[in-house]
């Protein structure tokens, strides 16, 4: 169990290749709908036709991004699985194309045949199945398999042409074939089962229950690093529904969200999404007050400097994970209140009839995809939010003072790295060696070279494959800057923030000069 654990992490940790570049399409959707939409009709010298023009092409650019999302998913979990290879990643685009075109040509799909029925898509100008973004990833996944298997081929001297990497493109040519032929037979069972569910869950009338358990399991997961993994069916597929946005079929909450903001139509989608507005942006902030007021005095200027830093990062950015992390190891009872708190958020924003993108969920988002553009009751996260600020404030503030949580700065609870100063010279550290230093730190501290198997990570978490559990120095870690450290297995994530994919990257480069020398 524990192994396809580990397995399942890195699978997730893989979907945040594809997500990292979803915000900058928002950012052009957001920005695009702002300067063609209902601010124009109060900013008059936004009608200039060049303005228009310009927003125009970058709404069109970001819908673009969000119209590809299946080959872009089947690239990055090559690149994911295989810790960055440019074979594998150039195998799955070769897949996607080969197994959509078997498709198209073995069942006869026509364009005139998408247009009418949204069981058939366009893939890259290829009429075929519309497999979407679970498509993507099975592709994604064989090219990982292939690249694994076939990448240190070694065939007899003749054939030497086709060894190593060469072999992975030929294999992968063949592969895909077959595929296509599978997947003409398995998929439309699987997206009738898919369909049955979403007008379950998805339909014009859900219960606000399964919206809420969704928003509960959503943040209930983060410490396994599997939420990535629970959500994207969601935000990204025909689970999260489907709508005809100006006469084509499109799924997937986020997805049909943007297109009609690109589009300037009425929004109906993001019951999937705006339920973590209140609870990211005010929620947290509320949370971060309590922790600071109940802290012991004497440790209270060192708390503000951390929880500045934490809660600032999720109110601006939507990124949660310090501020989370700070009382998940510590209390872990307060982060299953605050799952708790974020199910009924979730439920009550769906009822409210407020519609909302989460792409971060911080106040950048906001602004640009909910405000700007002009959605329906974009004001209401305001009001939300400051209910939840309070809700957070005095009931983190009760169960502290009521159970004696240890909570940052008090009961002898205490980290000095997590204060400001500290903060900020981790921040700095990319601009001189102590990215270098602290990144041989670390390495020390997971066991040395010796004991590392594979050194990954995410937006905020560096994920770790080691031999022995045993010879990791989990307080060292945390004196590095850790905020917290989690042990599945031989599997460790240690939650860095914004600096592990830097330390990721520098762990690896000391492994492959110390390999070369």
């Amino acid at each position: 169990m524990k192994k396809y654990f580990g397995s399942l992490q890195k699978f997730g940790k893989s979907l945040m290749v594809p997500v990292a570049l979803l915000p900058a399409a928002g950012i052009l959707l957001g920005l695009g709908a702002a300067l063609t939409g209902p601010l124009a009709d109060t900013l008059t010298f936004l009608q200039n036709d060049i303005i228009q023009l310009i927003g125009s092409g970058m709404s069109d650019i970001g819908i673009s991004i969000f119209n590809n999302l299946a080959v872009i998913f089947a690239i990055g979990v090559a690149i994911g699985l295989t810790g960055g290879s440019g074979i594998a990643a150039l195998a799955a685009l070769l897949g996607y194309i080969i197994m959509n075109k078997t498709i198209s040509f073995a069942l006869g799909i026509t364009p005139e045949m998408v247009s009418e029925s949204g069981e058939y898509g366009m893939a890259l100008g290829i009429p075929t199945l519309e497999t979407g973004v679970l498509g993507g990833i099975v592709v994604g996944l064989l090219a990982v398999w292939i690249y694994n298997k076939f990448h240190e081929f070694d065939p007899p001297e003749v054939l030497g042409f086709f060894a190593g990497d060469r072999s992975v493109g030929i294999a992968m040519v063949f592969s895909s074939i077959f595929l296509a032929l599978a997947m003409m037979v398995v998929w439309p069972p699987i997206q009738g089962g898919i369909n049955a569910v979403a007008n379950v869950i998805a339909n014009g009338a859900t219960n606000p229950l399964y919206i809420g358990l969704y928003g509960f399991l959503e943040r209930a997961l983060i410490p396994t690093g599997l939420h990535h993994i629970w959500y994207a069916p969601f935000l990204w597929t025909s689970l999260g529904g489907t709508a005809e946005v100006t006469g084509s079929a499109v799924s997937g909450d986020q997805y049909i969200f943007l297109a009609q903001i690109a589009e300037g139509v009425e929004v109906t989608a993001g019951r999937f999404m705006a339920g973590k507005f209140p609870v990211i942006m005010f929620g947290l902030l509320g949370a971060a007050l309590a922790m600071y007021r109940r802290a012991d005095k004497k440790n209270q200027p060192v708390v503000k400097g951390m929880l500045i830093a934490a809660a600032g990062t999720a109110f601006l950015t939507g990124i949660t994970e310090p501020i989370e992390f700070t009382f998940l190891f510590v209390a872990p009872l307060l982060f299953v209140f605050h799952a708790f708190l974020a199910g009924i958020s979730f439920a009550v924003m769906y009822m409210l009839d407020h519609l909302g993108w989460a792409g971060g969920s911080g106040l950048i988002d906001f602004i640009l995809v909910n405000a700007l553009p002009g959605t329906g009751n974009w004001w209401m996260n305001l009001v939300a939010g400051a209910v939840f600020f309070v809700i957070y404030y005095f009931s983190f503030s009760f169960a502290i003072k009521k159970w004696d949580l240890a909570t940052p700065g008090r009961g002898g609870q205490e980290n000095k790295l997590y204060t400001r100063k500290d903060f900020n010279e981790q921040k700095k550290g990319s601009k001189g060696g102590q990215t270098k230093e602290t990144a041989a730190a670390i390495m020390e501290a997971l066991g040395g070279e010796s004991n590392l198997k594979h050194v990954d990570a995410c937006f905020t978490r560096l994920r770790v494959e080691v031999s022995e559990v045993g010879q990791i120095n989990e307080e060292r870690l945390k004196e590095l800057g850790a905020a917290g450290v989690v042990k599945v297995d031989h599997n460790i994530q240690a939650i860095f923030g914004g600096r592990s994919d830097l330390y990721k990257n520098e762990i690896n480069r000391i492994i492959k000069e110390s390999n070369a020398s």
